[in-house]
């Protein structure tokens, strides 16, 4: 249900990215410093931050914590963006968030952005609902992100690669330095990182604040699929146990429990659906489709097909080149226009790769034209987008059995 609070709030999105701390900080102030009600944790990196937030979160709470978990993009709903004790934030405590932030510009004299809106809306709301803690995922980078006006308990970093290199830089070193910017003094630093030069400015920054670091090799069984994702649930099971002197409700059995317990949508989702295989993927840059190609080539039997759409921002070369070879026909699609890249150029592309395809722009056709194509798996996959609106497909649709990430 639309209310004028929403409407105030999507009216934003018209605001752009303007990377800096300073606005933030001017709104917690006239709002009385709701970040300060609770100690948070701050999950930076390019690929993997959803997953490892939504594994420690669930953890908090399996361990008798009141947690608020921000996260983005949302997939369907404006409201997964904010979870308190695993449920989504309810329409009624989002409005009076809003009501609360839209009062604040009289003192402040300054609107701030879409994304600055919906960081200042989760300290808000976990302030309300007293949250004893917040799990925090940084939207962009992190030194400039507007969730890095707390100062965390602990500071995960997930691994980094190439994304938003417009804003971070164009060398690994430059990203991971902006990614790095998350870790302040008082912080546990911990990342799941191998490559040489993202540990080295880890652990420069973590070094200048004197903060105990740990670079997390291992893996951890998780519900979510992907062996990739197996290093996101060691991260932040790793976290847990660092964490537990000073949240000393954290046990064995809640982690065990926290694990089994985590749900995180659009990353390997498989629905079944006609007898077909479906698997729905949010991965849209060229380290998150490194990540997950060893399980399509292992566990999606071929033939297969791709319904795939990007956003022009992104390495669409590099991406296309490692995910294309996999699939016998593709079906290109565009989830966000005028954003997303002519589902024509897609199709020249797999022509060029001597790859059957077709073009529709329309998602929700591009899927059914995968139903009916005879092909047995189907994945989708290229945009946090296109994922969203395959969810919101089928789970408009009462006659398919979705899996449990498995």
């Amino acid at each position: 249900m639309t209310t004028p609070a929403l409407s105030w709030l999507d009216s934003l999105q018209a605001s752009g990215i303007r990377p800096g701390l300073s606005r933030m900080r001017t709104f917690l102030r006239a709002l009385g410093h709701p970040e300060r009600a609770y100690p948070s944790i701050i999950v930076a990196g390019t690929n993997g931050k959803g997953s490892t937030s939504a594994t420690l979160a669930s953890i908090l709470n399996t361990s008798g914590y009141r947690t608020g978990l921000y996260t983005s993009p949302h997939l369907v709903r404006l409201h997964e963006r904010w979870t308190i004790g695993g449920a989504e934030i309810d329409n009624e405590s989002l409005v009076r968030a809003i009501e609360k932030l839209r009062s604040a510009p009289g003192d402040a004299g300054i609107t701030p952005t879409y994304f600055e809106a919906l960081t200042l809306l989760a300290f808000i709301a976990f302030a309300d609902a007293k949250c004893e803690i917040a799990v925090l995922e940084v939207g962009m980078g992190g030194r400039l992100d507007a969730t890095n006006v707390v100062r965390p308990i602990a500071a995960l970093i997930t691994p980094v690669g190439f994304d938003h290199t417009e804003f971070l830089g164009n060398t690994i070193r430059k990203i991971a330095a902006e990614k790095a910017g998350v870790i302040h003094r008082g912080a546990i630093v911990l990342t799941s990182n191998d490559d040489a030069i993202v540990l080295d400015v880890i652990r420069k920054r973590a070094a200048k604040f004197g903060s105990r670091f740990h670079h997390v090799t291992e893996a951890c069984a998780t519900p979510l699929a992907g062996a990739f994702q197996e290093r996101n649930a060691a991260l932040a099971v790793r976290a847990a146990e660092e964490l537990r002197p000073v949240l000393a409700k954290i046990t064995s059995e809640s982690i065990a429990r926290g694990i089994a317990a985590t749900r995180w949508r659009g990353r390997l989702e498989k629905f079944e659906r006609g007898g077909n295989g479906i698997w729905i993927d949010g991965g849209h840059n060229a380290h998150a489709i490194s990540a997950v190609l060893p399980f399509i080539a292992k566990r999606i039997p071929a033939p297969r097909l791709l319904v795939f759409g990007i956003m022009s921002d992104k390495d669409v070369a590099d991406v296309t080149a490692l995910l294309f070879p996999l699939f016998e026909s593709i079906i290109a699609t565009e989830p966000y226009p005028p954003r997303s890249v002519p589902a024509d150029d897609l199709v020249a592309r797999a022509q060029r790769m001597s790859i059957d395809a077709t073009a529709e722009p329309e998602p929700s056709r591009a899927i059914a034209h995968a139903l009916a194509s005879g092909y047995r798996s189907i994945v989708i996959a290229g945009s946090l987008y296109l994922a969203g609106a395959a969810i919101d497909f089928f789970d408009a649709h009462g006659d398919e059995q979705r899996s449990e990430q498995k």
